[in-house]
């Protein structure tokens, strides 16, 4: 059984099914997603109408237009996981109208009020459960929301698997965007977790490729990027908040091989842009990931170094972009609910998180 694991999907802009050329553009990668058993999705943007209004406070809301359905069903996309910090930007009414544009068209999802999805194909059994972390600064956690990343809860989610006799896939949206290294927090506690049981980690959020490696039988690819992402605009500026790059478009596939319920083999097939890359993009693209992976091996101290480095740079380049009429705009309510949010988030964070490392 085969199994192709994708980054973070969000079909608006250029990769909406308006566009017209989107189908053309996923031809090559929707051909090799077919040759596999079963092909899961970060679909990071809910569905929701022109008219849908913005909920909760946030620096960026994202949403598609629901015939965007056919590019997923053209992906040969069976599952999408819904536990990321998109999925209520437009508040319940779009989160229960994307349910019902996933269930009319037989894709299944996961990640919301603690819900799963197990599944069996050709004797392997595998669960999937996904989760977003307080890191990504979410809206709406409650038991009706996304599930929330805690040591204590997927912990026990594997060792249920287990006794059931799955496999354990978990969907993990957390990190820092933009950033090639991933939270020290989170290199510990994927770790902590392949010493309950032999897991593969689905990671997403970061919107760029991180290091891969494999622990303990484990399996913990810590971010695969963007599978299709545009640029990112705001009511408070004509230039694009979030603005695509070579490092953002690139991605891979996560190909995982199970045998009589055990997983056997794995690899990456590197992207760009959603599309399959030719051989010296591809062979570039792997080095990266490489580079990246060995990283997770340095001392803590010399890794959180490098990885400081580059946020500093990151925001740096950021900032550089700012002018008097961007801090204005953003002298509002808004932006003060913003701030308290996201403090409340470290907190919640310490006790989901930190304080089992």
């Amino acid at each position: 059984m085969k199994i192709a694991l994708l980054g973070d999907g969000a079909f608006f802009g250029k990769f909406s099914i308006k566009k017209g050329k989107t189908f053309s553009v996923f031809q090559t990668t929707a051909d090799l997603l077919r040759t596999y058993d079963y092909v899961v999705l970060n679909l990071e943007t809910p569905f929701a109408s022109n008219t849908a209004r913005k909920f909760g406070s946030k620096s960026a809301y994202i949403k598609s237009d629901s015939d965007n359905i056919e590019l997923l069903k053209y992906l040969n996309v069976d599952a999408v996981c819904l536990a990321n910090n998109h999925l209520f930007d437009f508040g319940y009414d779009a989160y229960e109208f994307t349910k019902s544009i996933l269930v009319e068209n037989n894709i299944k999802f996961f990640g919301t009020e603690g819900g799963d999805l197990k599944i069996e194909i050709n004797g392997n059994k595998i669960c999937f459960s996904g989760y977003c972390c307080y890191s990504t600064n979410p809206l709406n956690f409650s038991t009706k929301g996304i599930n929330i990343l805690d040591f204590n809860t997927v912990s026990n989610k594997l060792i249920e698997d287990k006794n059931q006799g799955y496999n354990s896939i978990l969907s993990i949206h957390a990190g820092q965007e933009h950033i090639n290294y991933p939270n020290y927090d989170h290199i510990e506690f994927a770790r902590k977790l392949s010493t309950v049981q032999p897991y593969v980690y689905y990671g997403h959020h970061p919107h760029v490729l991180q290091g891969i490696e494999r622990i303990n039988e484990s399996i913990i690819a810590y971010s695969l990027g963007n599978f299709c992402f545009d640029d990112v605009y705001t009511e408070k500026s004509k230039d694009p908040l979030i603005k695509m790059s070579d490092n953002n478009k690139e991605s891979a596939i996560l190909s995982l091989e199970y045998n009589n319920s055990k997983l056997i083999g794995y690899y990456l097939i590197p992207l760009y842009d959603g599309q399959i890359c030719d051989k010296e993009q591809s062979e570039n693209i792997l080095k990266k990931i490489s580079e990246y992976s060995n990283y997770l091996n340095e001392n803590k101290k010399l890794y959180n170094r490098r990885r400081t480095d580059l946020i500093n740079t990151y925001i740096k380049n950021r900032k550089s972009k700012r002018d008097i009429n961007w801090y204005l705009k953003r002298l509002n309510i808004n932006s003060i609910k913003l701030i308290v949010n996201n403090k409340l988030n470290q907190k919640r964070y310490h006790k989901s998180i930190k304080k089992y490392l």
